[in-house]
């Protein structure tokens, strides 16, 4: 496997949803207002916490096992049938509770929220089967896929004027089961029934890693649920906002995930073999990559970050401040997320879940009690700290049982090309008029020269490009 280049077709296929997903939202946003989406996000946000609490574990178990290459099909069918089980509880307690479910995301959503729940947890053991099959690529391609038709119902039922939150996530459940569908007809495996063993393995296995979803999870939305308690009296307008912002910075930390999906089943396979040389030389990379974007994304948002923010509407720009601290956040996650992911391929799960549950013991803490005294600004702090937390933590565990090299001119690079970057677009903002095609100029200057500087700076850089461009004959 070619491990740049297949990096490199999953942040394409990431950051064409990524863009597409940041047009169908500036339309949401405009469309609807930040109220609506506010309580839509809100709905996402408790999906994706019960898609963790249910799915997680055995994904990330599914992965591990089929990337070792024996019994491909058992650990598919062991997945798929844990998976089953998993569901049916999550989806009683949805319809059980279903007046609290509702009056919590203020409106009406148990319903939806059951059938997302089959969708996503179905779309997700797809991709975990592709990737264990070291077909990061294929599962990559996926994504855009799902996000293109999510998108494109969307806007569809907004435009003909059923922009509800109900329409809103109905588009979103088709889009995922007609992804899931195909993801399954390009898999090539047939789920078995699996020995009792394989079972047990699934399950010793997912025991410790369900937990690296909560911790990715409280990272991605604890947040936005601890701002949705009405106790602390944060509107929907304010929570929309703040998930544009999270959005966005988000999309900066794509290259680092890109990294750490595809080498996942690359290092959990020489693990196995005992080959903890070429590891070493792995996680060199992931260092040395994982902020290739996020880092001269912190200084972009310190120059245009409000600007970024008024494509979605002049109400979205009391948001700048926790951009920047939620690309802050990004930054330090992007590499903690490299360490954990090395920690759970070389099989040391029980390590990744004394890592996460620090981060995720802080992250609650602190989400609670930031945002009761300082507020909405709160939440991001609290994310960012807890990323901090965890980062320290990942890297003295790792150091255990591997070498961490630190490829400090490759980082030294990006820094100071960032800072060039920033300097070259804070003078040509005063030049810029306003408006979407303005601000659009603005980042398309800072990233042209970002990336002239790096490629002037770093010869290692340099090669990488060399080394990944396809051969021309």
């Amino acid at each position: 496997m070619r491990i740049g280049q297949t990096s490199l077709v999953h942040f394409g296929s990431q950051i064409a949803t990524s863009i597409f997903g940041f047009v169908v939202t500036v339309y949401l946003a405009r469309e609807l207002g930040d109220a609506v989406l506010g309580n839509y996000f809100l709905v996402v946000a408790v999906l994706v916490w019960l898609k963790v609490l249910g799915g997680q574990g055995i994904q990330m178990a599914v992965r591990k096992r089929i990337s070792e290459g024996a019994d491909e099909d058992e650990y598919l069918g062991a997945g798929l049938g844990l998976q089953l089980l998993t569901f049916g509880l999550l989806a009683a307690g949805v319809l059980i509770f279903r007046e609290q479910v509702n009056d919590y995301v203020r409106t009406e959503a148990a319903l939806p929220l059951v059938a997302l729940l089959f969708t996503g947890l179905l779309l997700w053991q797809v991709r975990a089967a592709l990737e264990g099959r070291h077909r990061v690529g294929l599962s990559s391609l996926l994504a855009p896929l799902d996000r293109t038709l999510r998108g494109i119902l969307q806007v569809g039922v907004v435009a003909v004027g059923l922009g509800t939150v109900w329409w809103l996530l109905s588009g979103y459940a088709v889009a995922e089961f007609v992804t899931a569908a195909v993801g399954l007809a390009l898999l090539g495996l047939r789920p078995r029934l699996p020995t009792r063993e394989q079972v047990a393995s699934m399950v010793d296995y997912a025991k410790y890693s369900w937990f690296s979803g909560i911790e990715s999870r409280t990272f991605a939305s604890m947040d936005t649920l601890v701002l949705g308690v009405s106790a602390f009296a944060i509107s929907s307008g304010q929570i929309g906002t703040y998930e544009i912002a999270w959005n966005l910075a988000s999309i900066l930390a794509v290259f680092g995930a890109s990294i750490s999906t595809t080498l996942f089943p690359a290092i959990s396979e020489l693990s196995n073999a005992d080959d903890f040389d070429a590891i070493d030389g792995l996680i060199d990379d992931a260092i040395a990559y994982s902020g290739l974007f996020v880092v001269p994304g912190l200084v972009g948002c310190l120059v245009v970050g409000e600007r970024v923010l008024a494509i979605y509407g002049p109400e979205f720009t009391k948001g700048y401040t926790i951009l920047v601290v939620l690309v802050v956040a990004r930054l330090l996650y992007v590499y903690q997320s490299q360490f954990t992911n090395v920690l759970s391929a070389i099989d040391r799960p029980e390590i990744t879940f004394r890592v996460n549950v620090a981060f995720v013991a802080t992250n609650l803490g602190l989400n609670f009690a930031l945002v009761y005294t300082v507020g909405w600004l709160g939440a991001a702090v609290a994310t960012a700290t807890s990323a901090a937390v965890g980062l320290v933590l990942s890297v003295g565990y790792l150091r255990r049982y591997v070498t961490i090299p630190v490829p400090t001119d490759e980082l030294v690079s990006q820094a100071v090309a960032a800072v060039v970057m920033g300097g070259v677009v804070y003078a040509a903002r005063g030049y810029a008029g306003v408006g979407i095609a303005w601000t659009f100029g603005l980042v398309a200057l800072g990233g042209c020269v970002y990336f002239a500087m790096l490629t002037g700076l770093s010869r290692r850089f340099r090669a990488t490009i060399g080394r990944n461009l396809p051969a021309i004959r």
